[in-house]
């Protein structure tokens, strides 16, 4: 009998960790227990390191994903927390046709069976993360009360961290549905000498909006230009 092929995907959100392998080597063995447990066969490995809220900007991902249709295997993933949030891994699901397996989810082979399964894990998740938020929230508050001081004192954030964040929010930024679609009417009307605040009308009366969903204004149109223009 044939064995049931894989194509894993395997990502962390820092430099730090990329270049340390920690993350990404934890993920990997992750896999490869559940890959055995299966009695599959892992025919490829996709990993990168990626910051960004939009999963347009995981390439590396895409190539997983495509592999994997085109060579009939399943894209398996360590954790399903890869993922910002459930609609991000419902979007990678729905994609592969159901053909996914996260390694923190009990497999099954009923696929809608598995997509509840997906749910309520991400559900639980996001329960769990809610309550440690409040404990935390709860315990800086007494902290305070008593007149101690919070946070690190020590923490330095240099200008390569900076640059680094200031970066990854304009790929973001880039990379957001709303913005590109706003930029390719923005440029069309600017080949017909259509000023910026006439540009923003036009785009508010055509139901475009913002990365943020809110109508635009001038200022906004020209710092979009300029988003796309700095890329170039």
């Amino acid at each position: 009998m044939e064995k049931r092929r894989f194509v894993s995907w395997r990502r962390v959100s820092t430099q730090k960790q990329g270049k340390s392998g920690l993350g990404l080597e934890a993920q990997q063995s992750i896999i490869n227990y559940f890959v055995a447990e299966a009695d599959g066969e892992l025919i490829a490995d996709y990993y990168e390191t990626y910051t960004g809220k939009n999963l347009h900007g995981c390439t590396e991902l895409q190539k997983a994903m495509e592999f994997a249709k085109k060579n009939n295997a399943t894209l398996v993933i360590a954790k399903s927390d890869r993922f910002r949030n459930l609609e991000q891994a419902l979007e990678v699901y729905r994609s592969m046709e159901g053909n996914i397996y996260f390694c923190d989810v009990p497999m099954s082979e009923d696929k809608a069976t598995y997509k509840f399964m997906l749910s309520l894990s991400w559900s639980l998740a996001e329960r769990e993360a809610a309550i440690t938020s409040l404990r935390t929230r709860q315990a800086l508050a007494a902290k305070r009360a008593r007149g101690e001081s919070v946070g690190n004192p020590n923490a330095v954030i240099t200008n390569s961290m900076r640059e680094n964040s200031k970066a990854t929010r304009k790929q973001d930024a880039r990379l957001n549905d709303n913005n590109r679609k706003a930029y390719k009417l923005t440029m069309y009307l600017r080949q017909q000498n259509k000023s910026f605040a006439e540009i923003a009308r036009e785009l508010n009366d055509g139901g475009y909006v913002t990365s943020t969903g809110k109508h635009w204004q001038t200022v906004q149109v020209q710092r979009l230009v300029a988003l796309y223009v700095s890329a170039k």
